[in-house]
């Protein structure tokens, strides 16, 4: 297996050149999809069924634009596909309050690129995906030991391609959640919802 195949996964999609600058997802435990949509302020009444093979890489959205999400459950998850605004600490911190347990992945290589993890409406762990000895929250050590064996630090020897790391990213949300991100998830039918833009 590549060490970046998660990477290459998504970016099979869309191989053009501005795919994968970024990609942001949250995940929630023992919340429905509908729930997660709302707790995000995605708009219920636009919910229609499509696949990320159909739906593309997510919205590039901001708080003034209107955007997108894509929704469905995977295991006893609910992972959420959509822009920054998803993964905003805010929107983990409501999702957990709901949910108990949630994760995001921030992928932007412009700007942040960081694992998220609350639990019961408080911040666990933030964790730079690139420089993993940059962390912070309340137990800024909650995800190591789902790191074993994963390799992240672009800086380290050997140094590991941005590739990489975000791989290894997914294949950590993978293991706290049973169920890593996978081709028959993307292709599989689920919902997508538009967010209104914020007045």
């Amino acid at each position: 297996m590549p060490a970046d195949e998660l990477y290459r996964l998504l970016r099979s999609y869309d191989p053009s050149d501005v795919s994968m600058q970024w990609f942001y997802a949250a995940w929630v435990e023992n919340l429905s999809v509908e729930d997660a949509v709302a707790v995000l302020n995605g708009d219920p009444a636009t919910g229609a069924p499509d696949s990320f093979a159909g739906w593309g890489s997510g919205s590039d959205g901001s708080d003034d634009e209107a955007g997108g999400m894509l929704a469905g459950p995977i295991g006893g998850w609910t992972l959420v596909i959509g822009d920054y605004r998803v993964t905003e600490d805010e929107a983990v911190l409501a999702l957990s309050r709901r949910g108990g347990r949630a994760l995001a992945v921030c992928w932007d290589t412009g700007s942040q690129t960081q694992v998220k993890y609350a639990k019961s409406g408080e911040l666990l762990t933030v964790l730079d995906i690139l420089f993993t000895d940059d962390r912070s929250g309340s137990e800024p050590d909650a995800l190591v030991p789902y790191m074993d064996g994963l390799r992240f630090d672009i800086d380290g020897e050997p140094p590991v391609e941005p590739a990489e790391s975000f791989t290894s990213a997914l294949t950590l949300i993978g293991r706290m959640t049973g169920r890593p991100i996978d081709r028959e998830w993307l292709e599989a039918t689920h919902v997508a919802y538009a967010v209104p833009a914020e007045v």
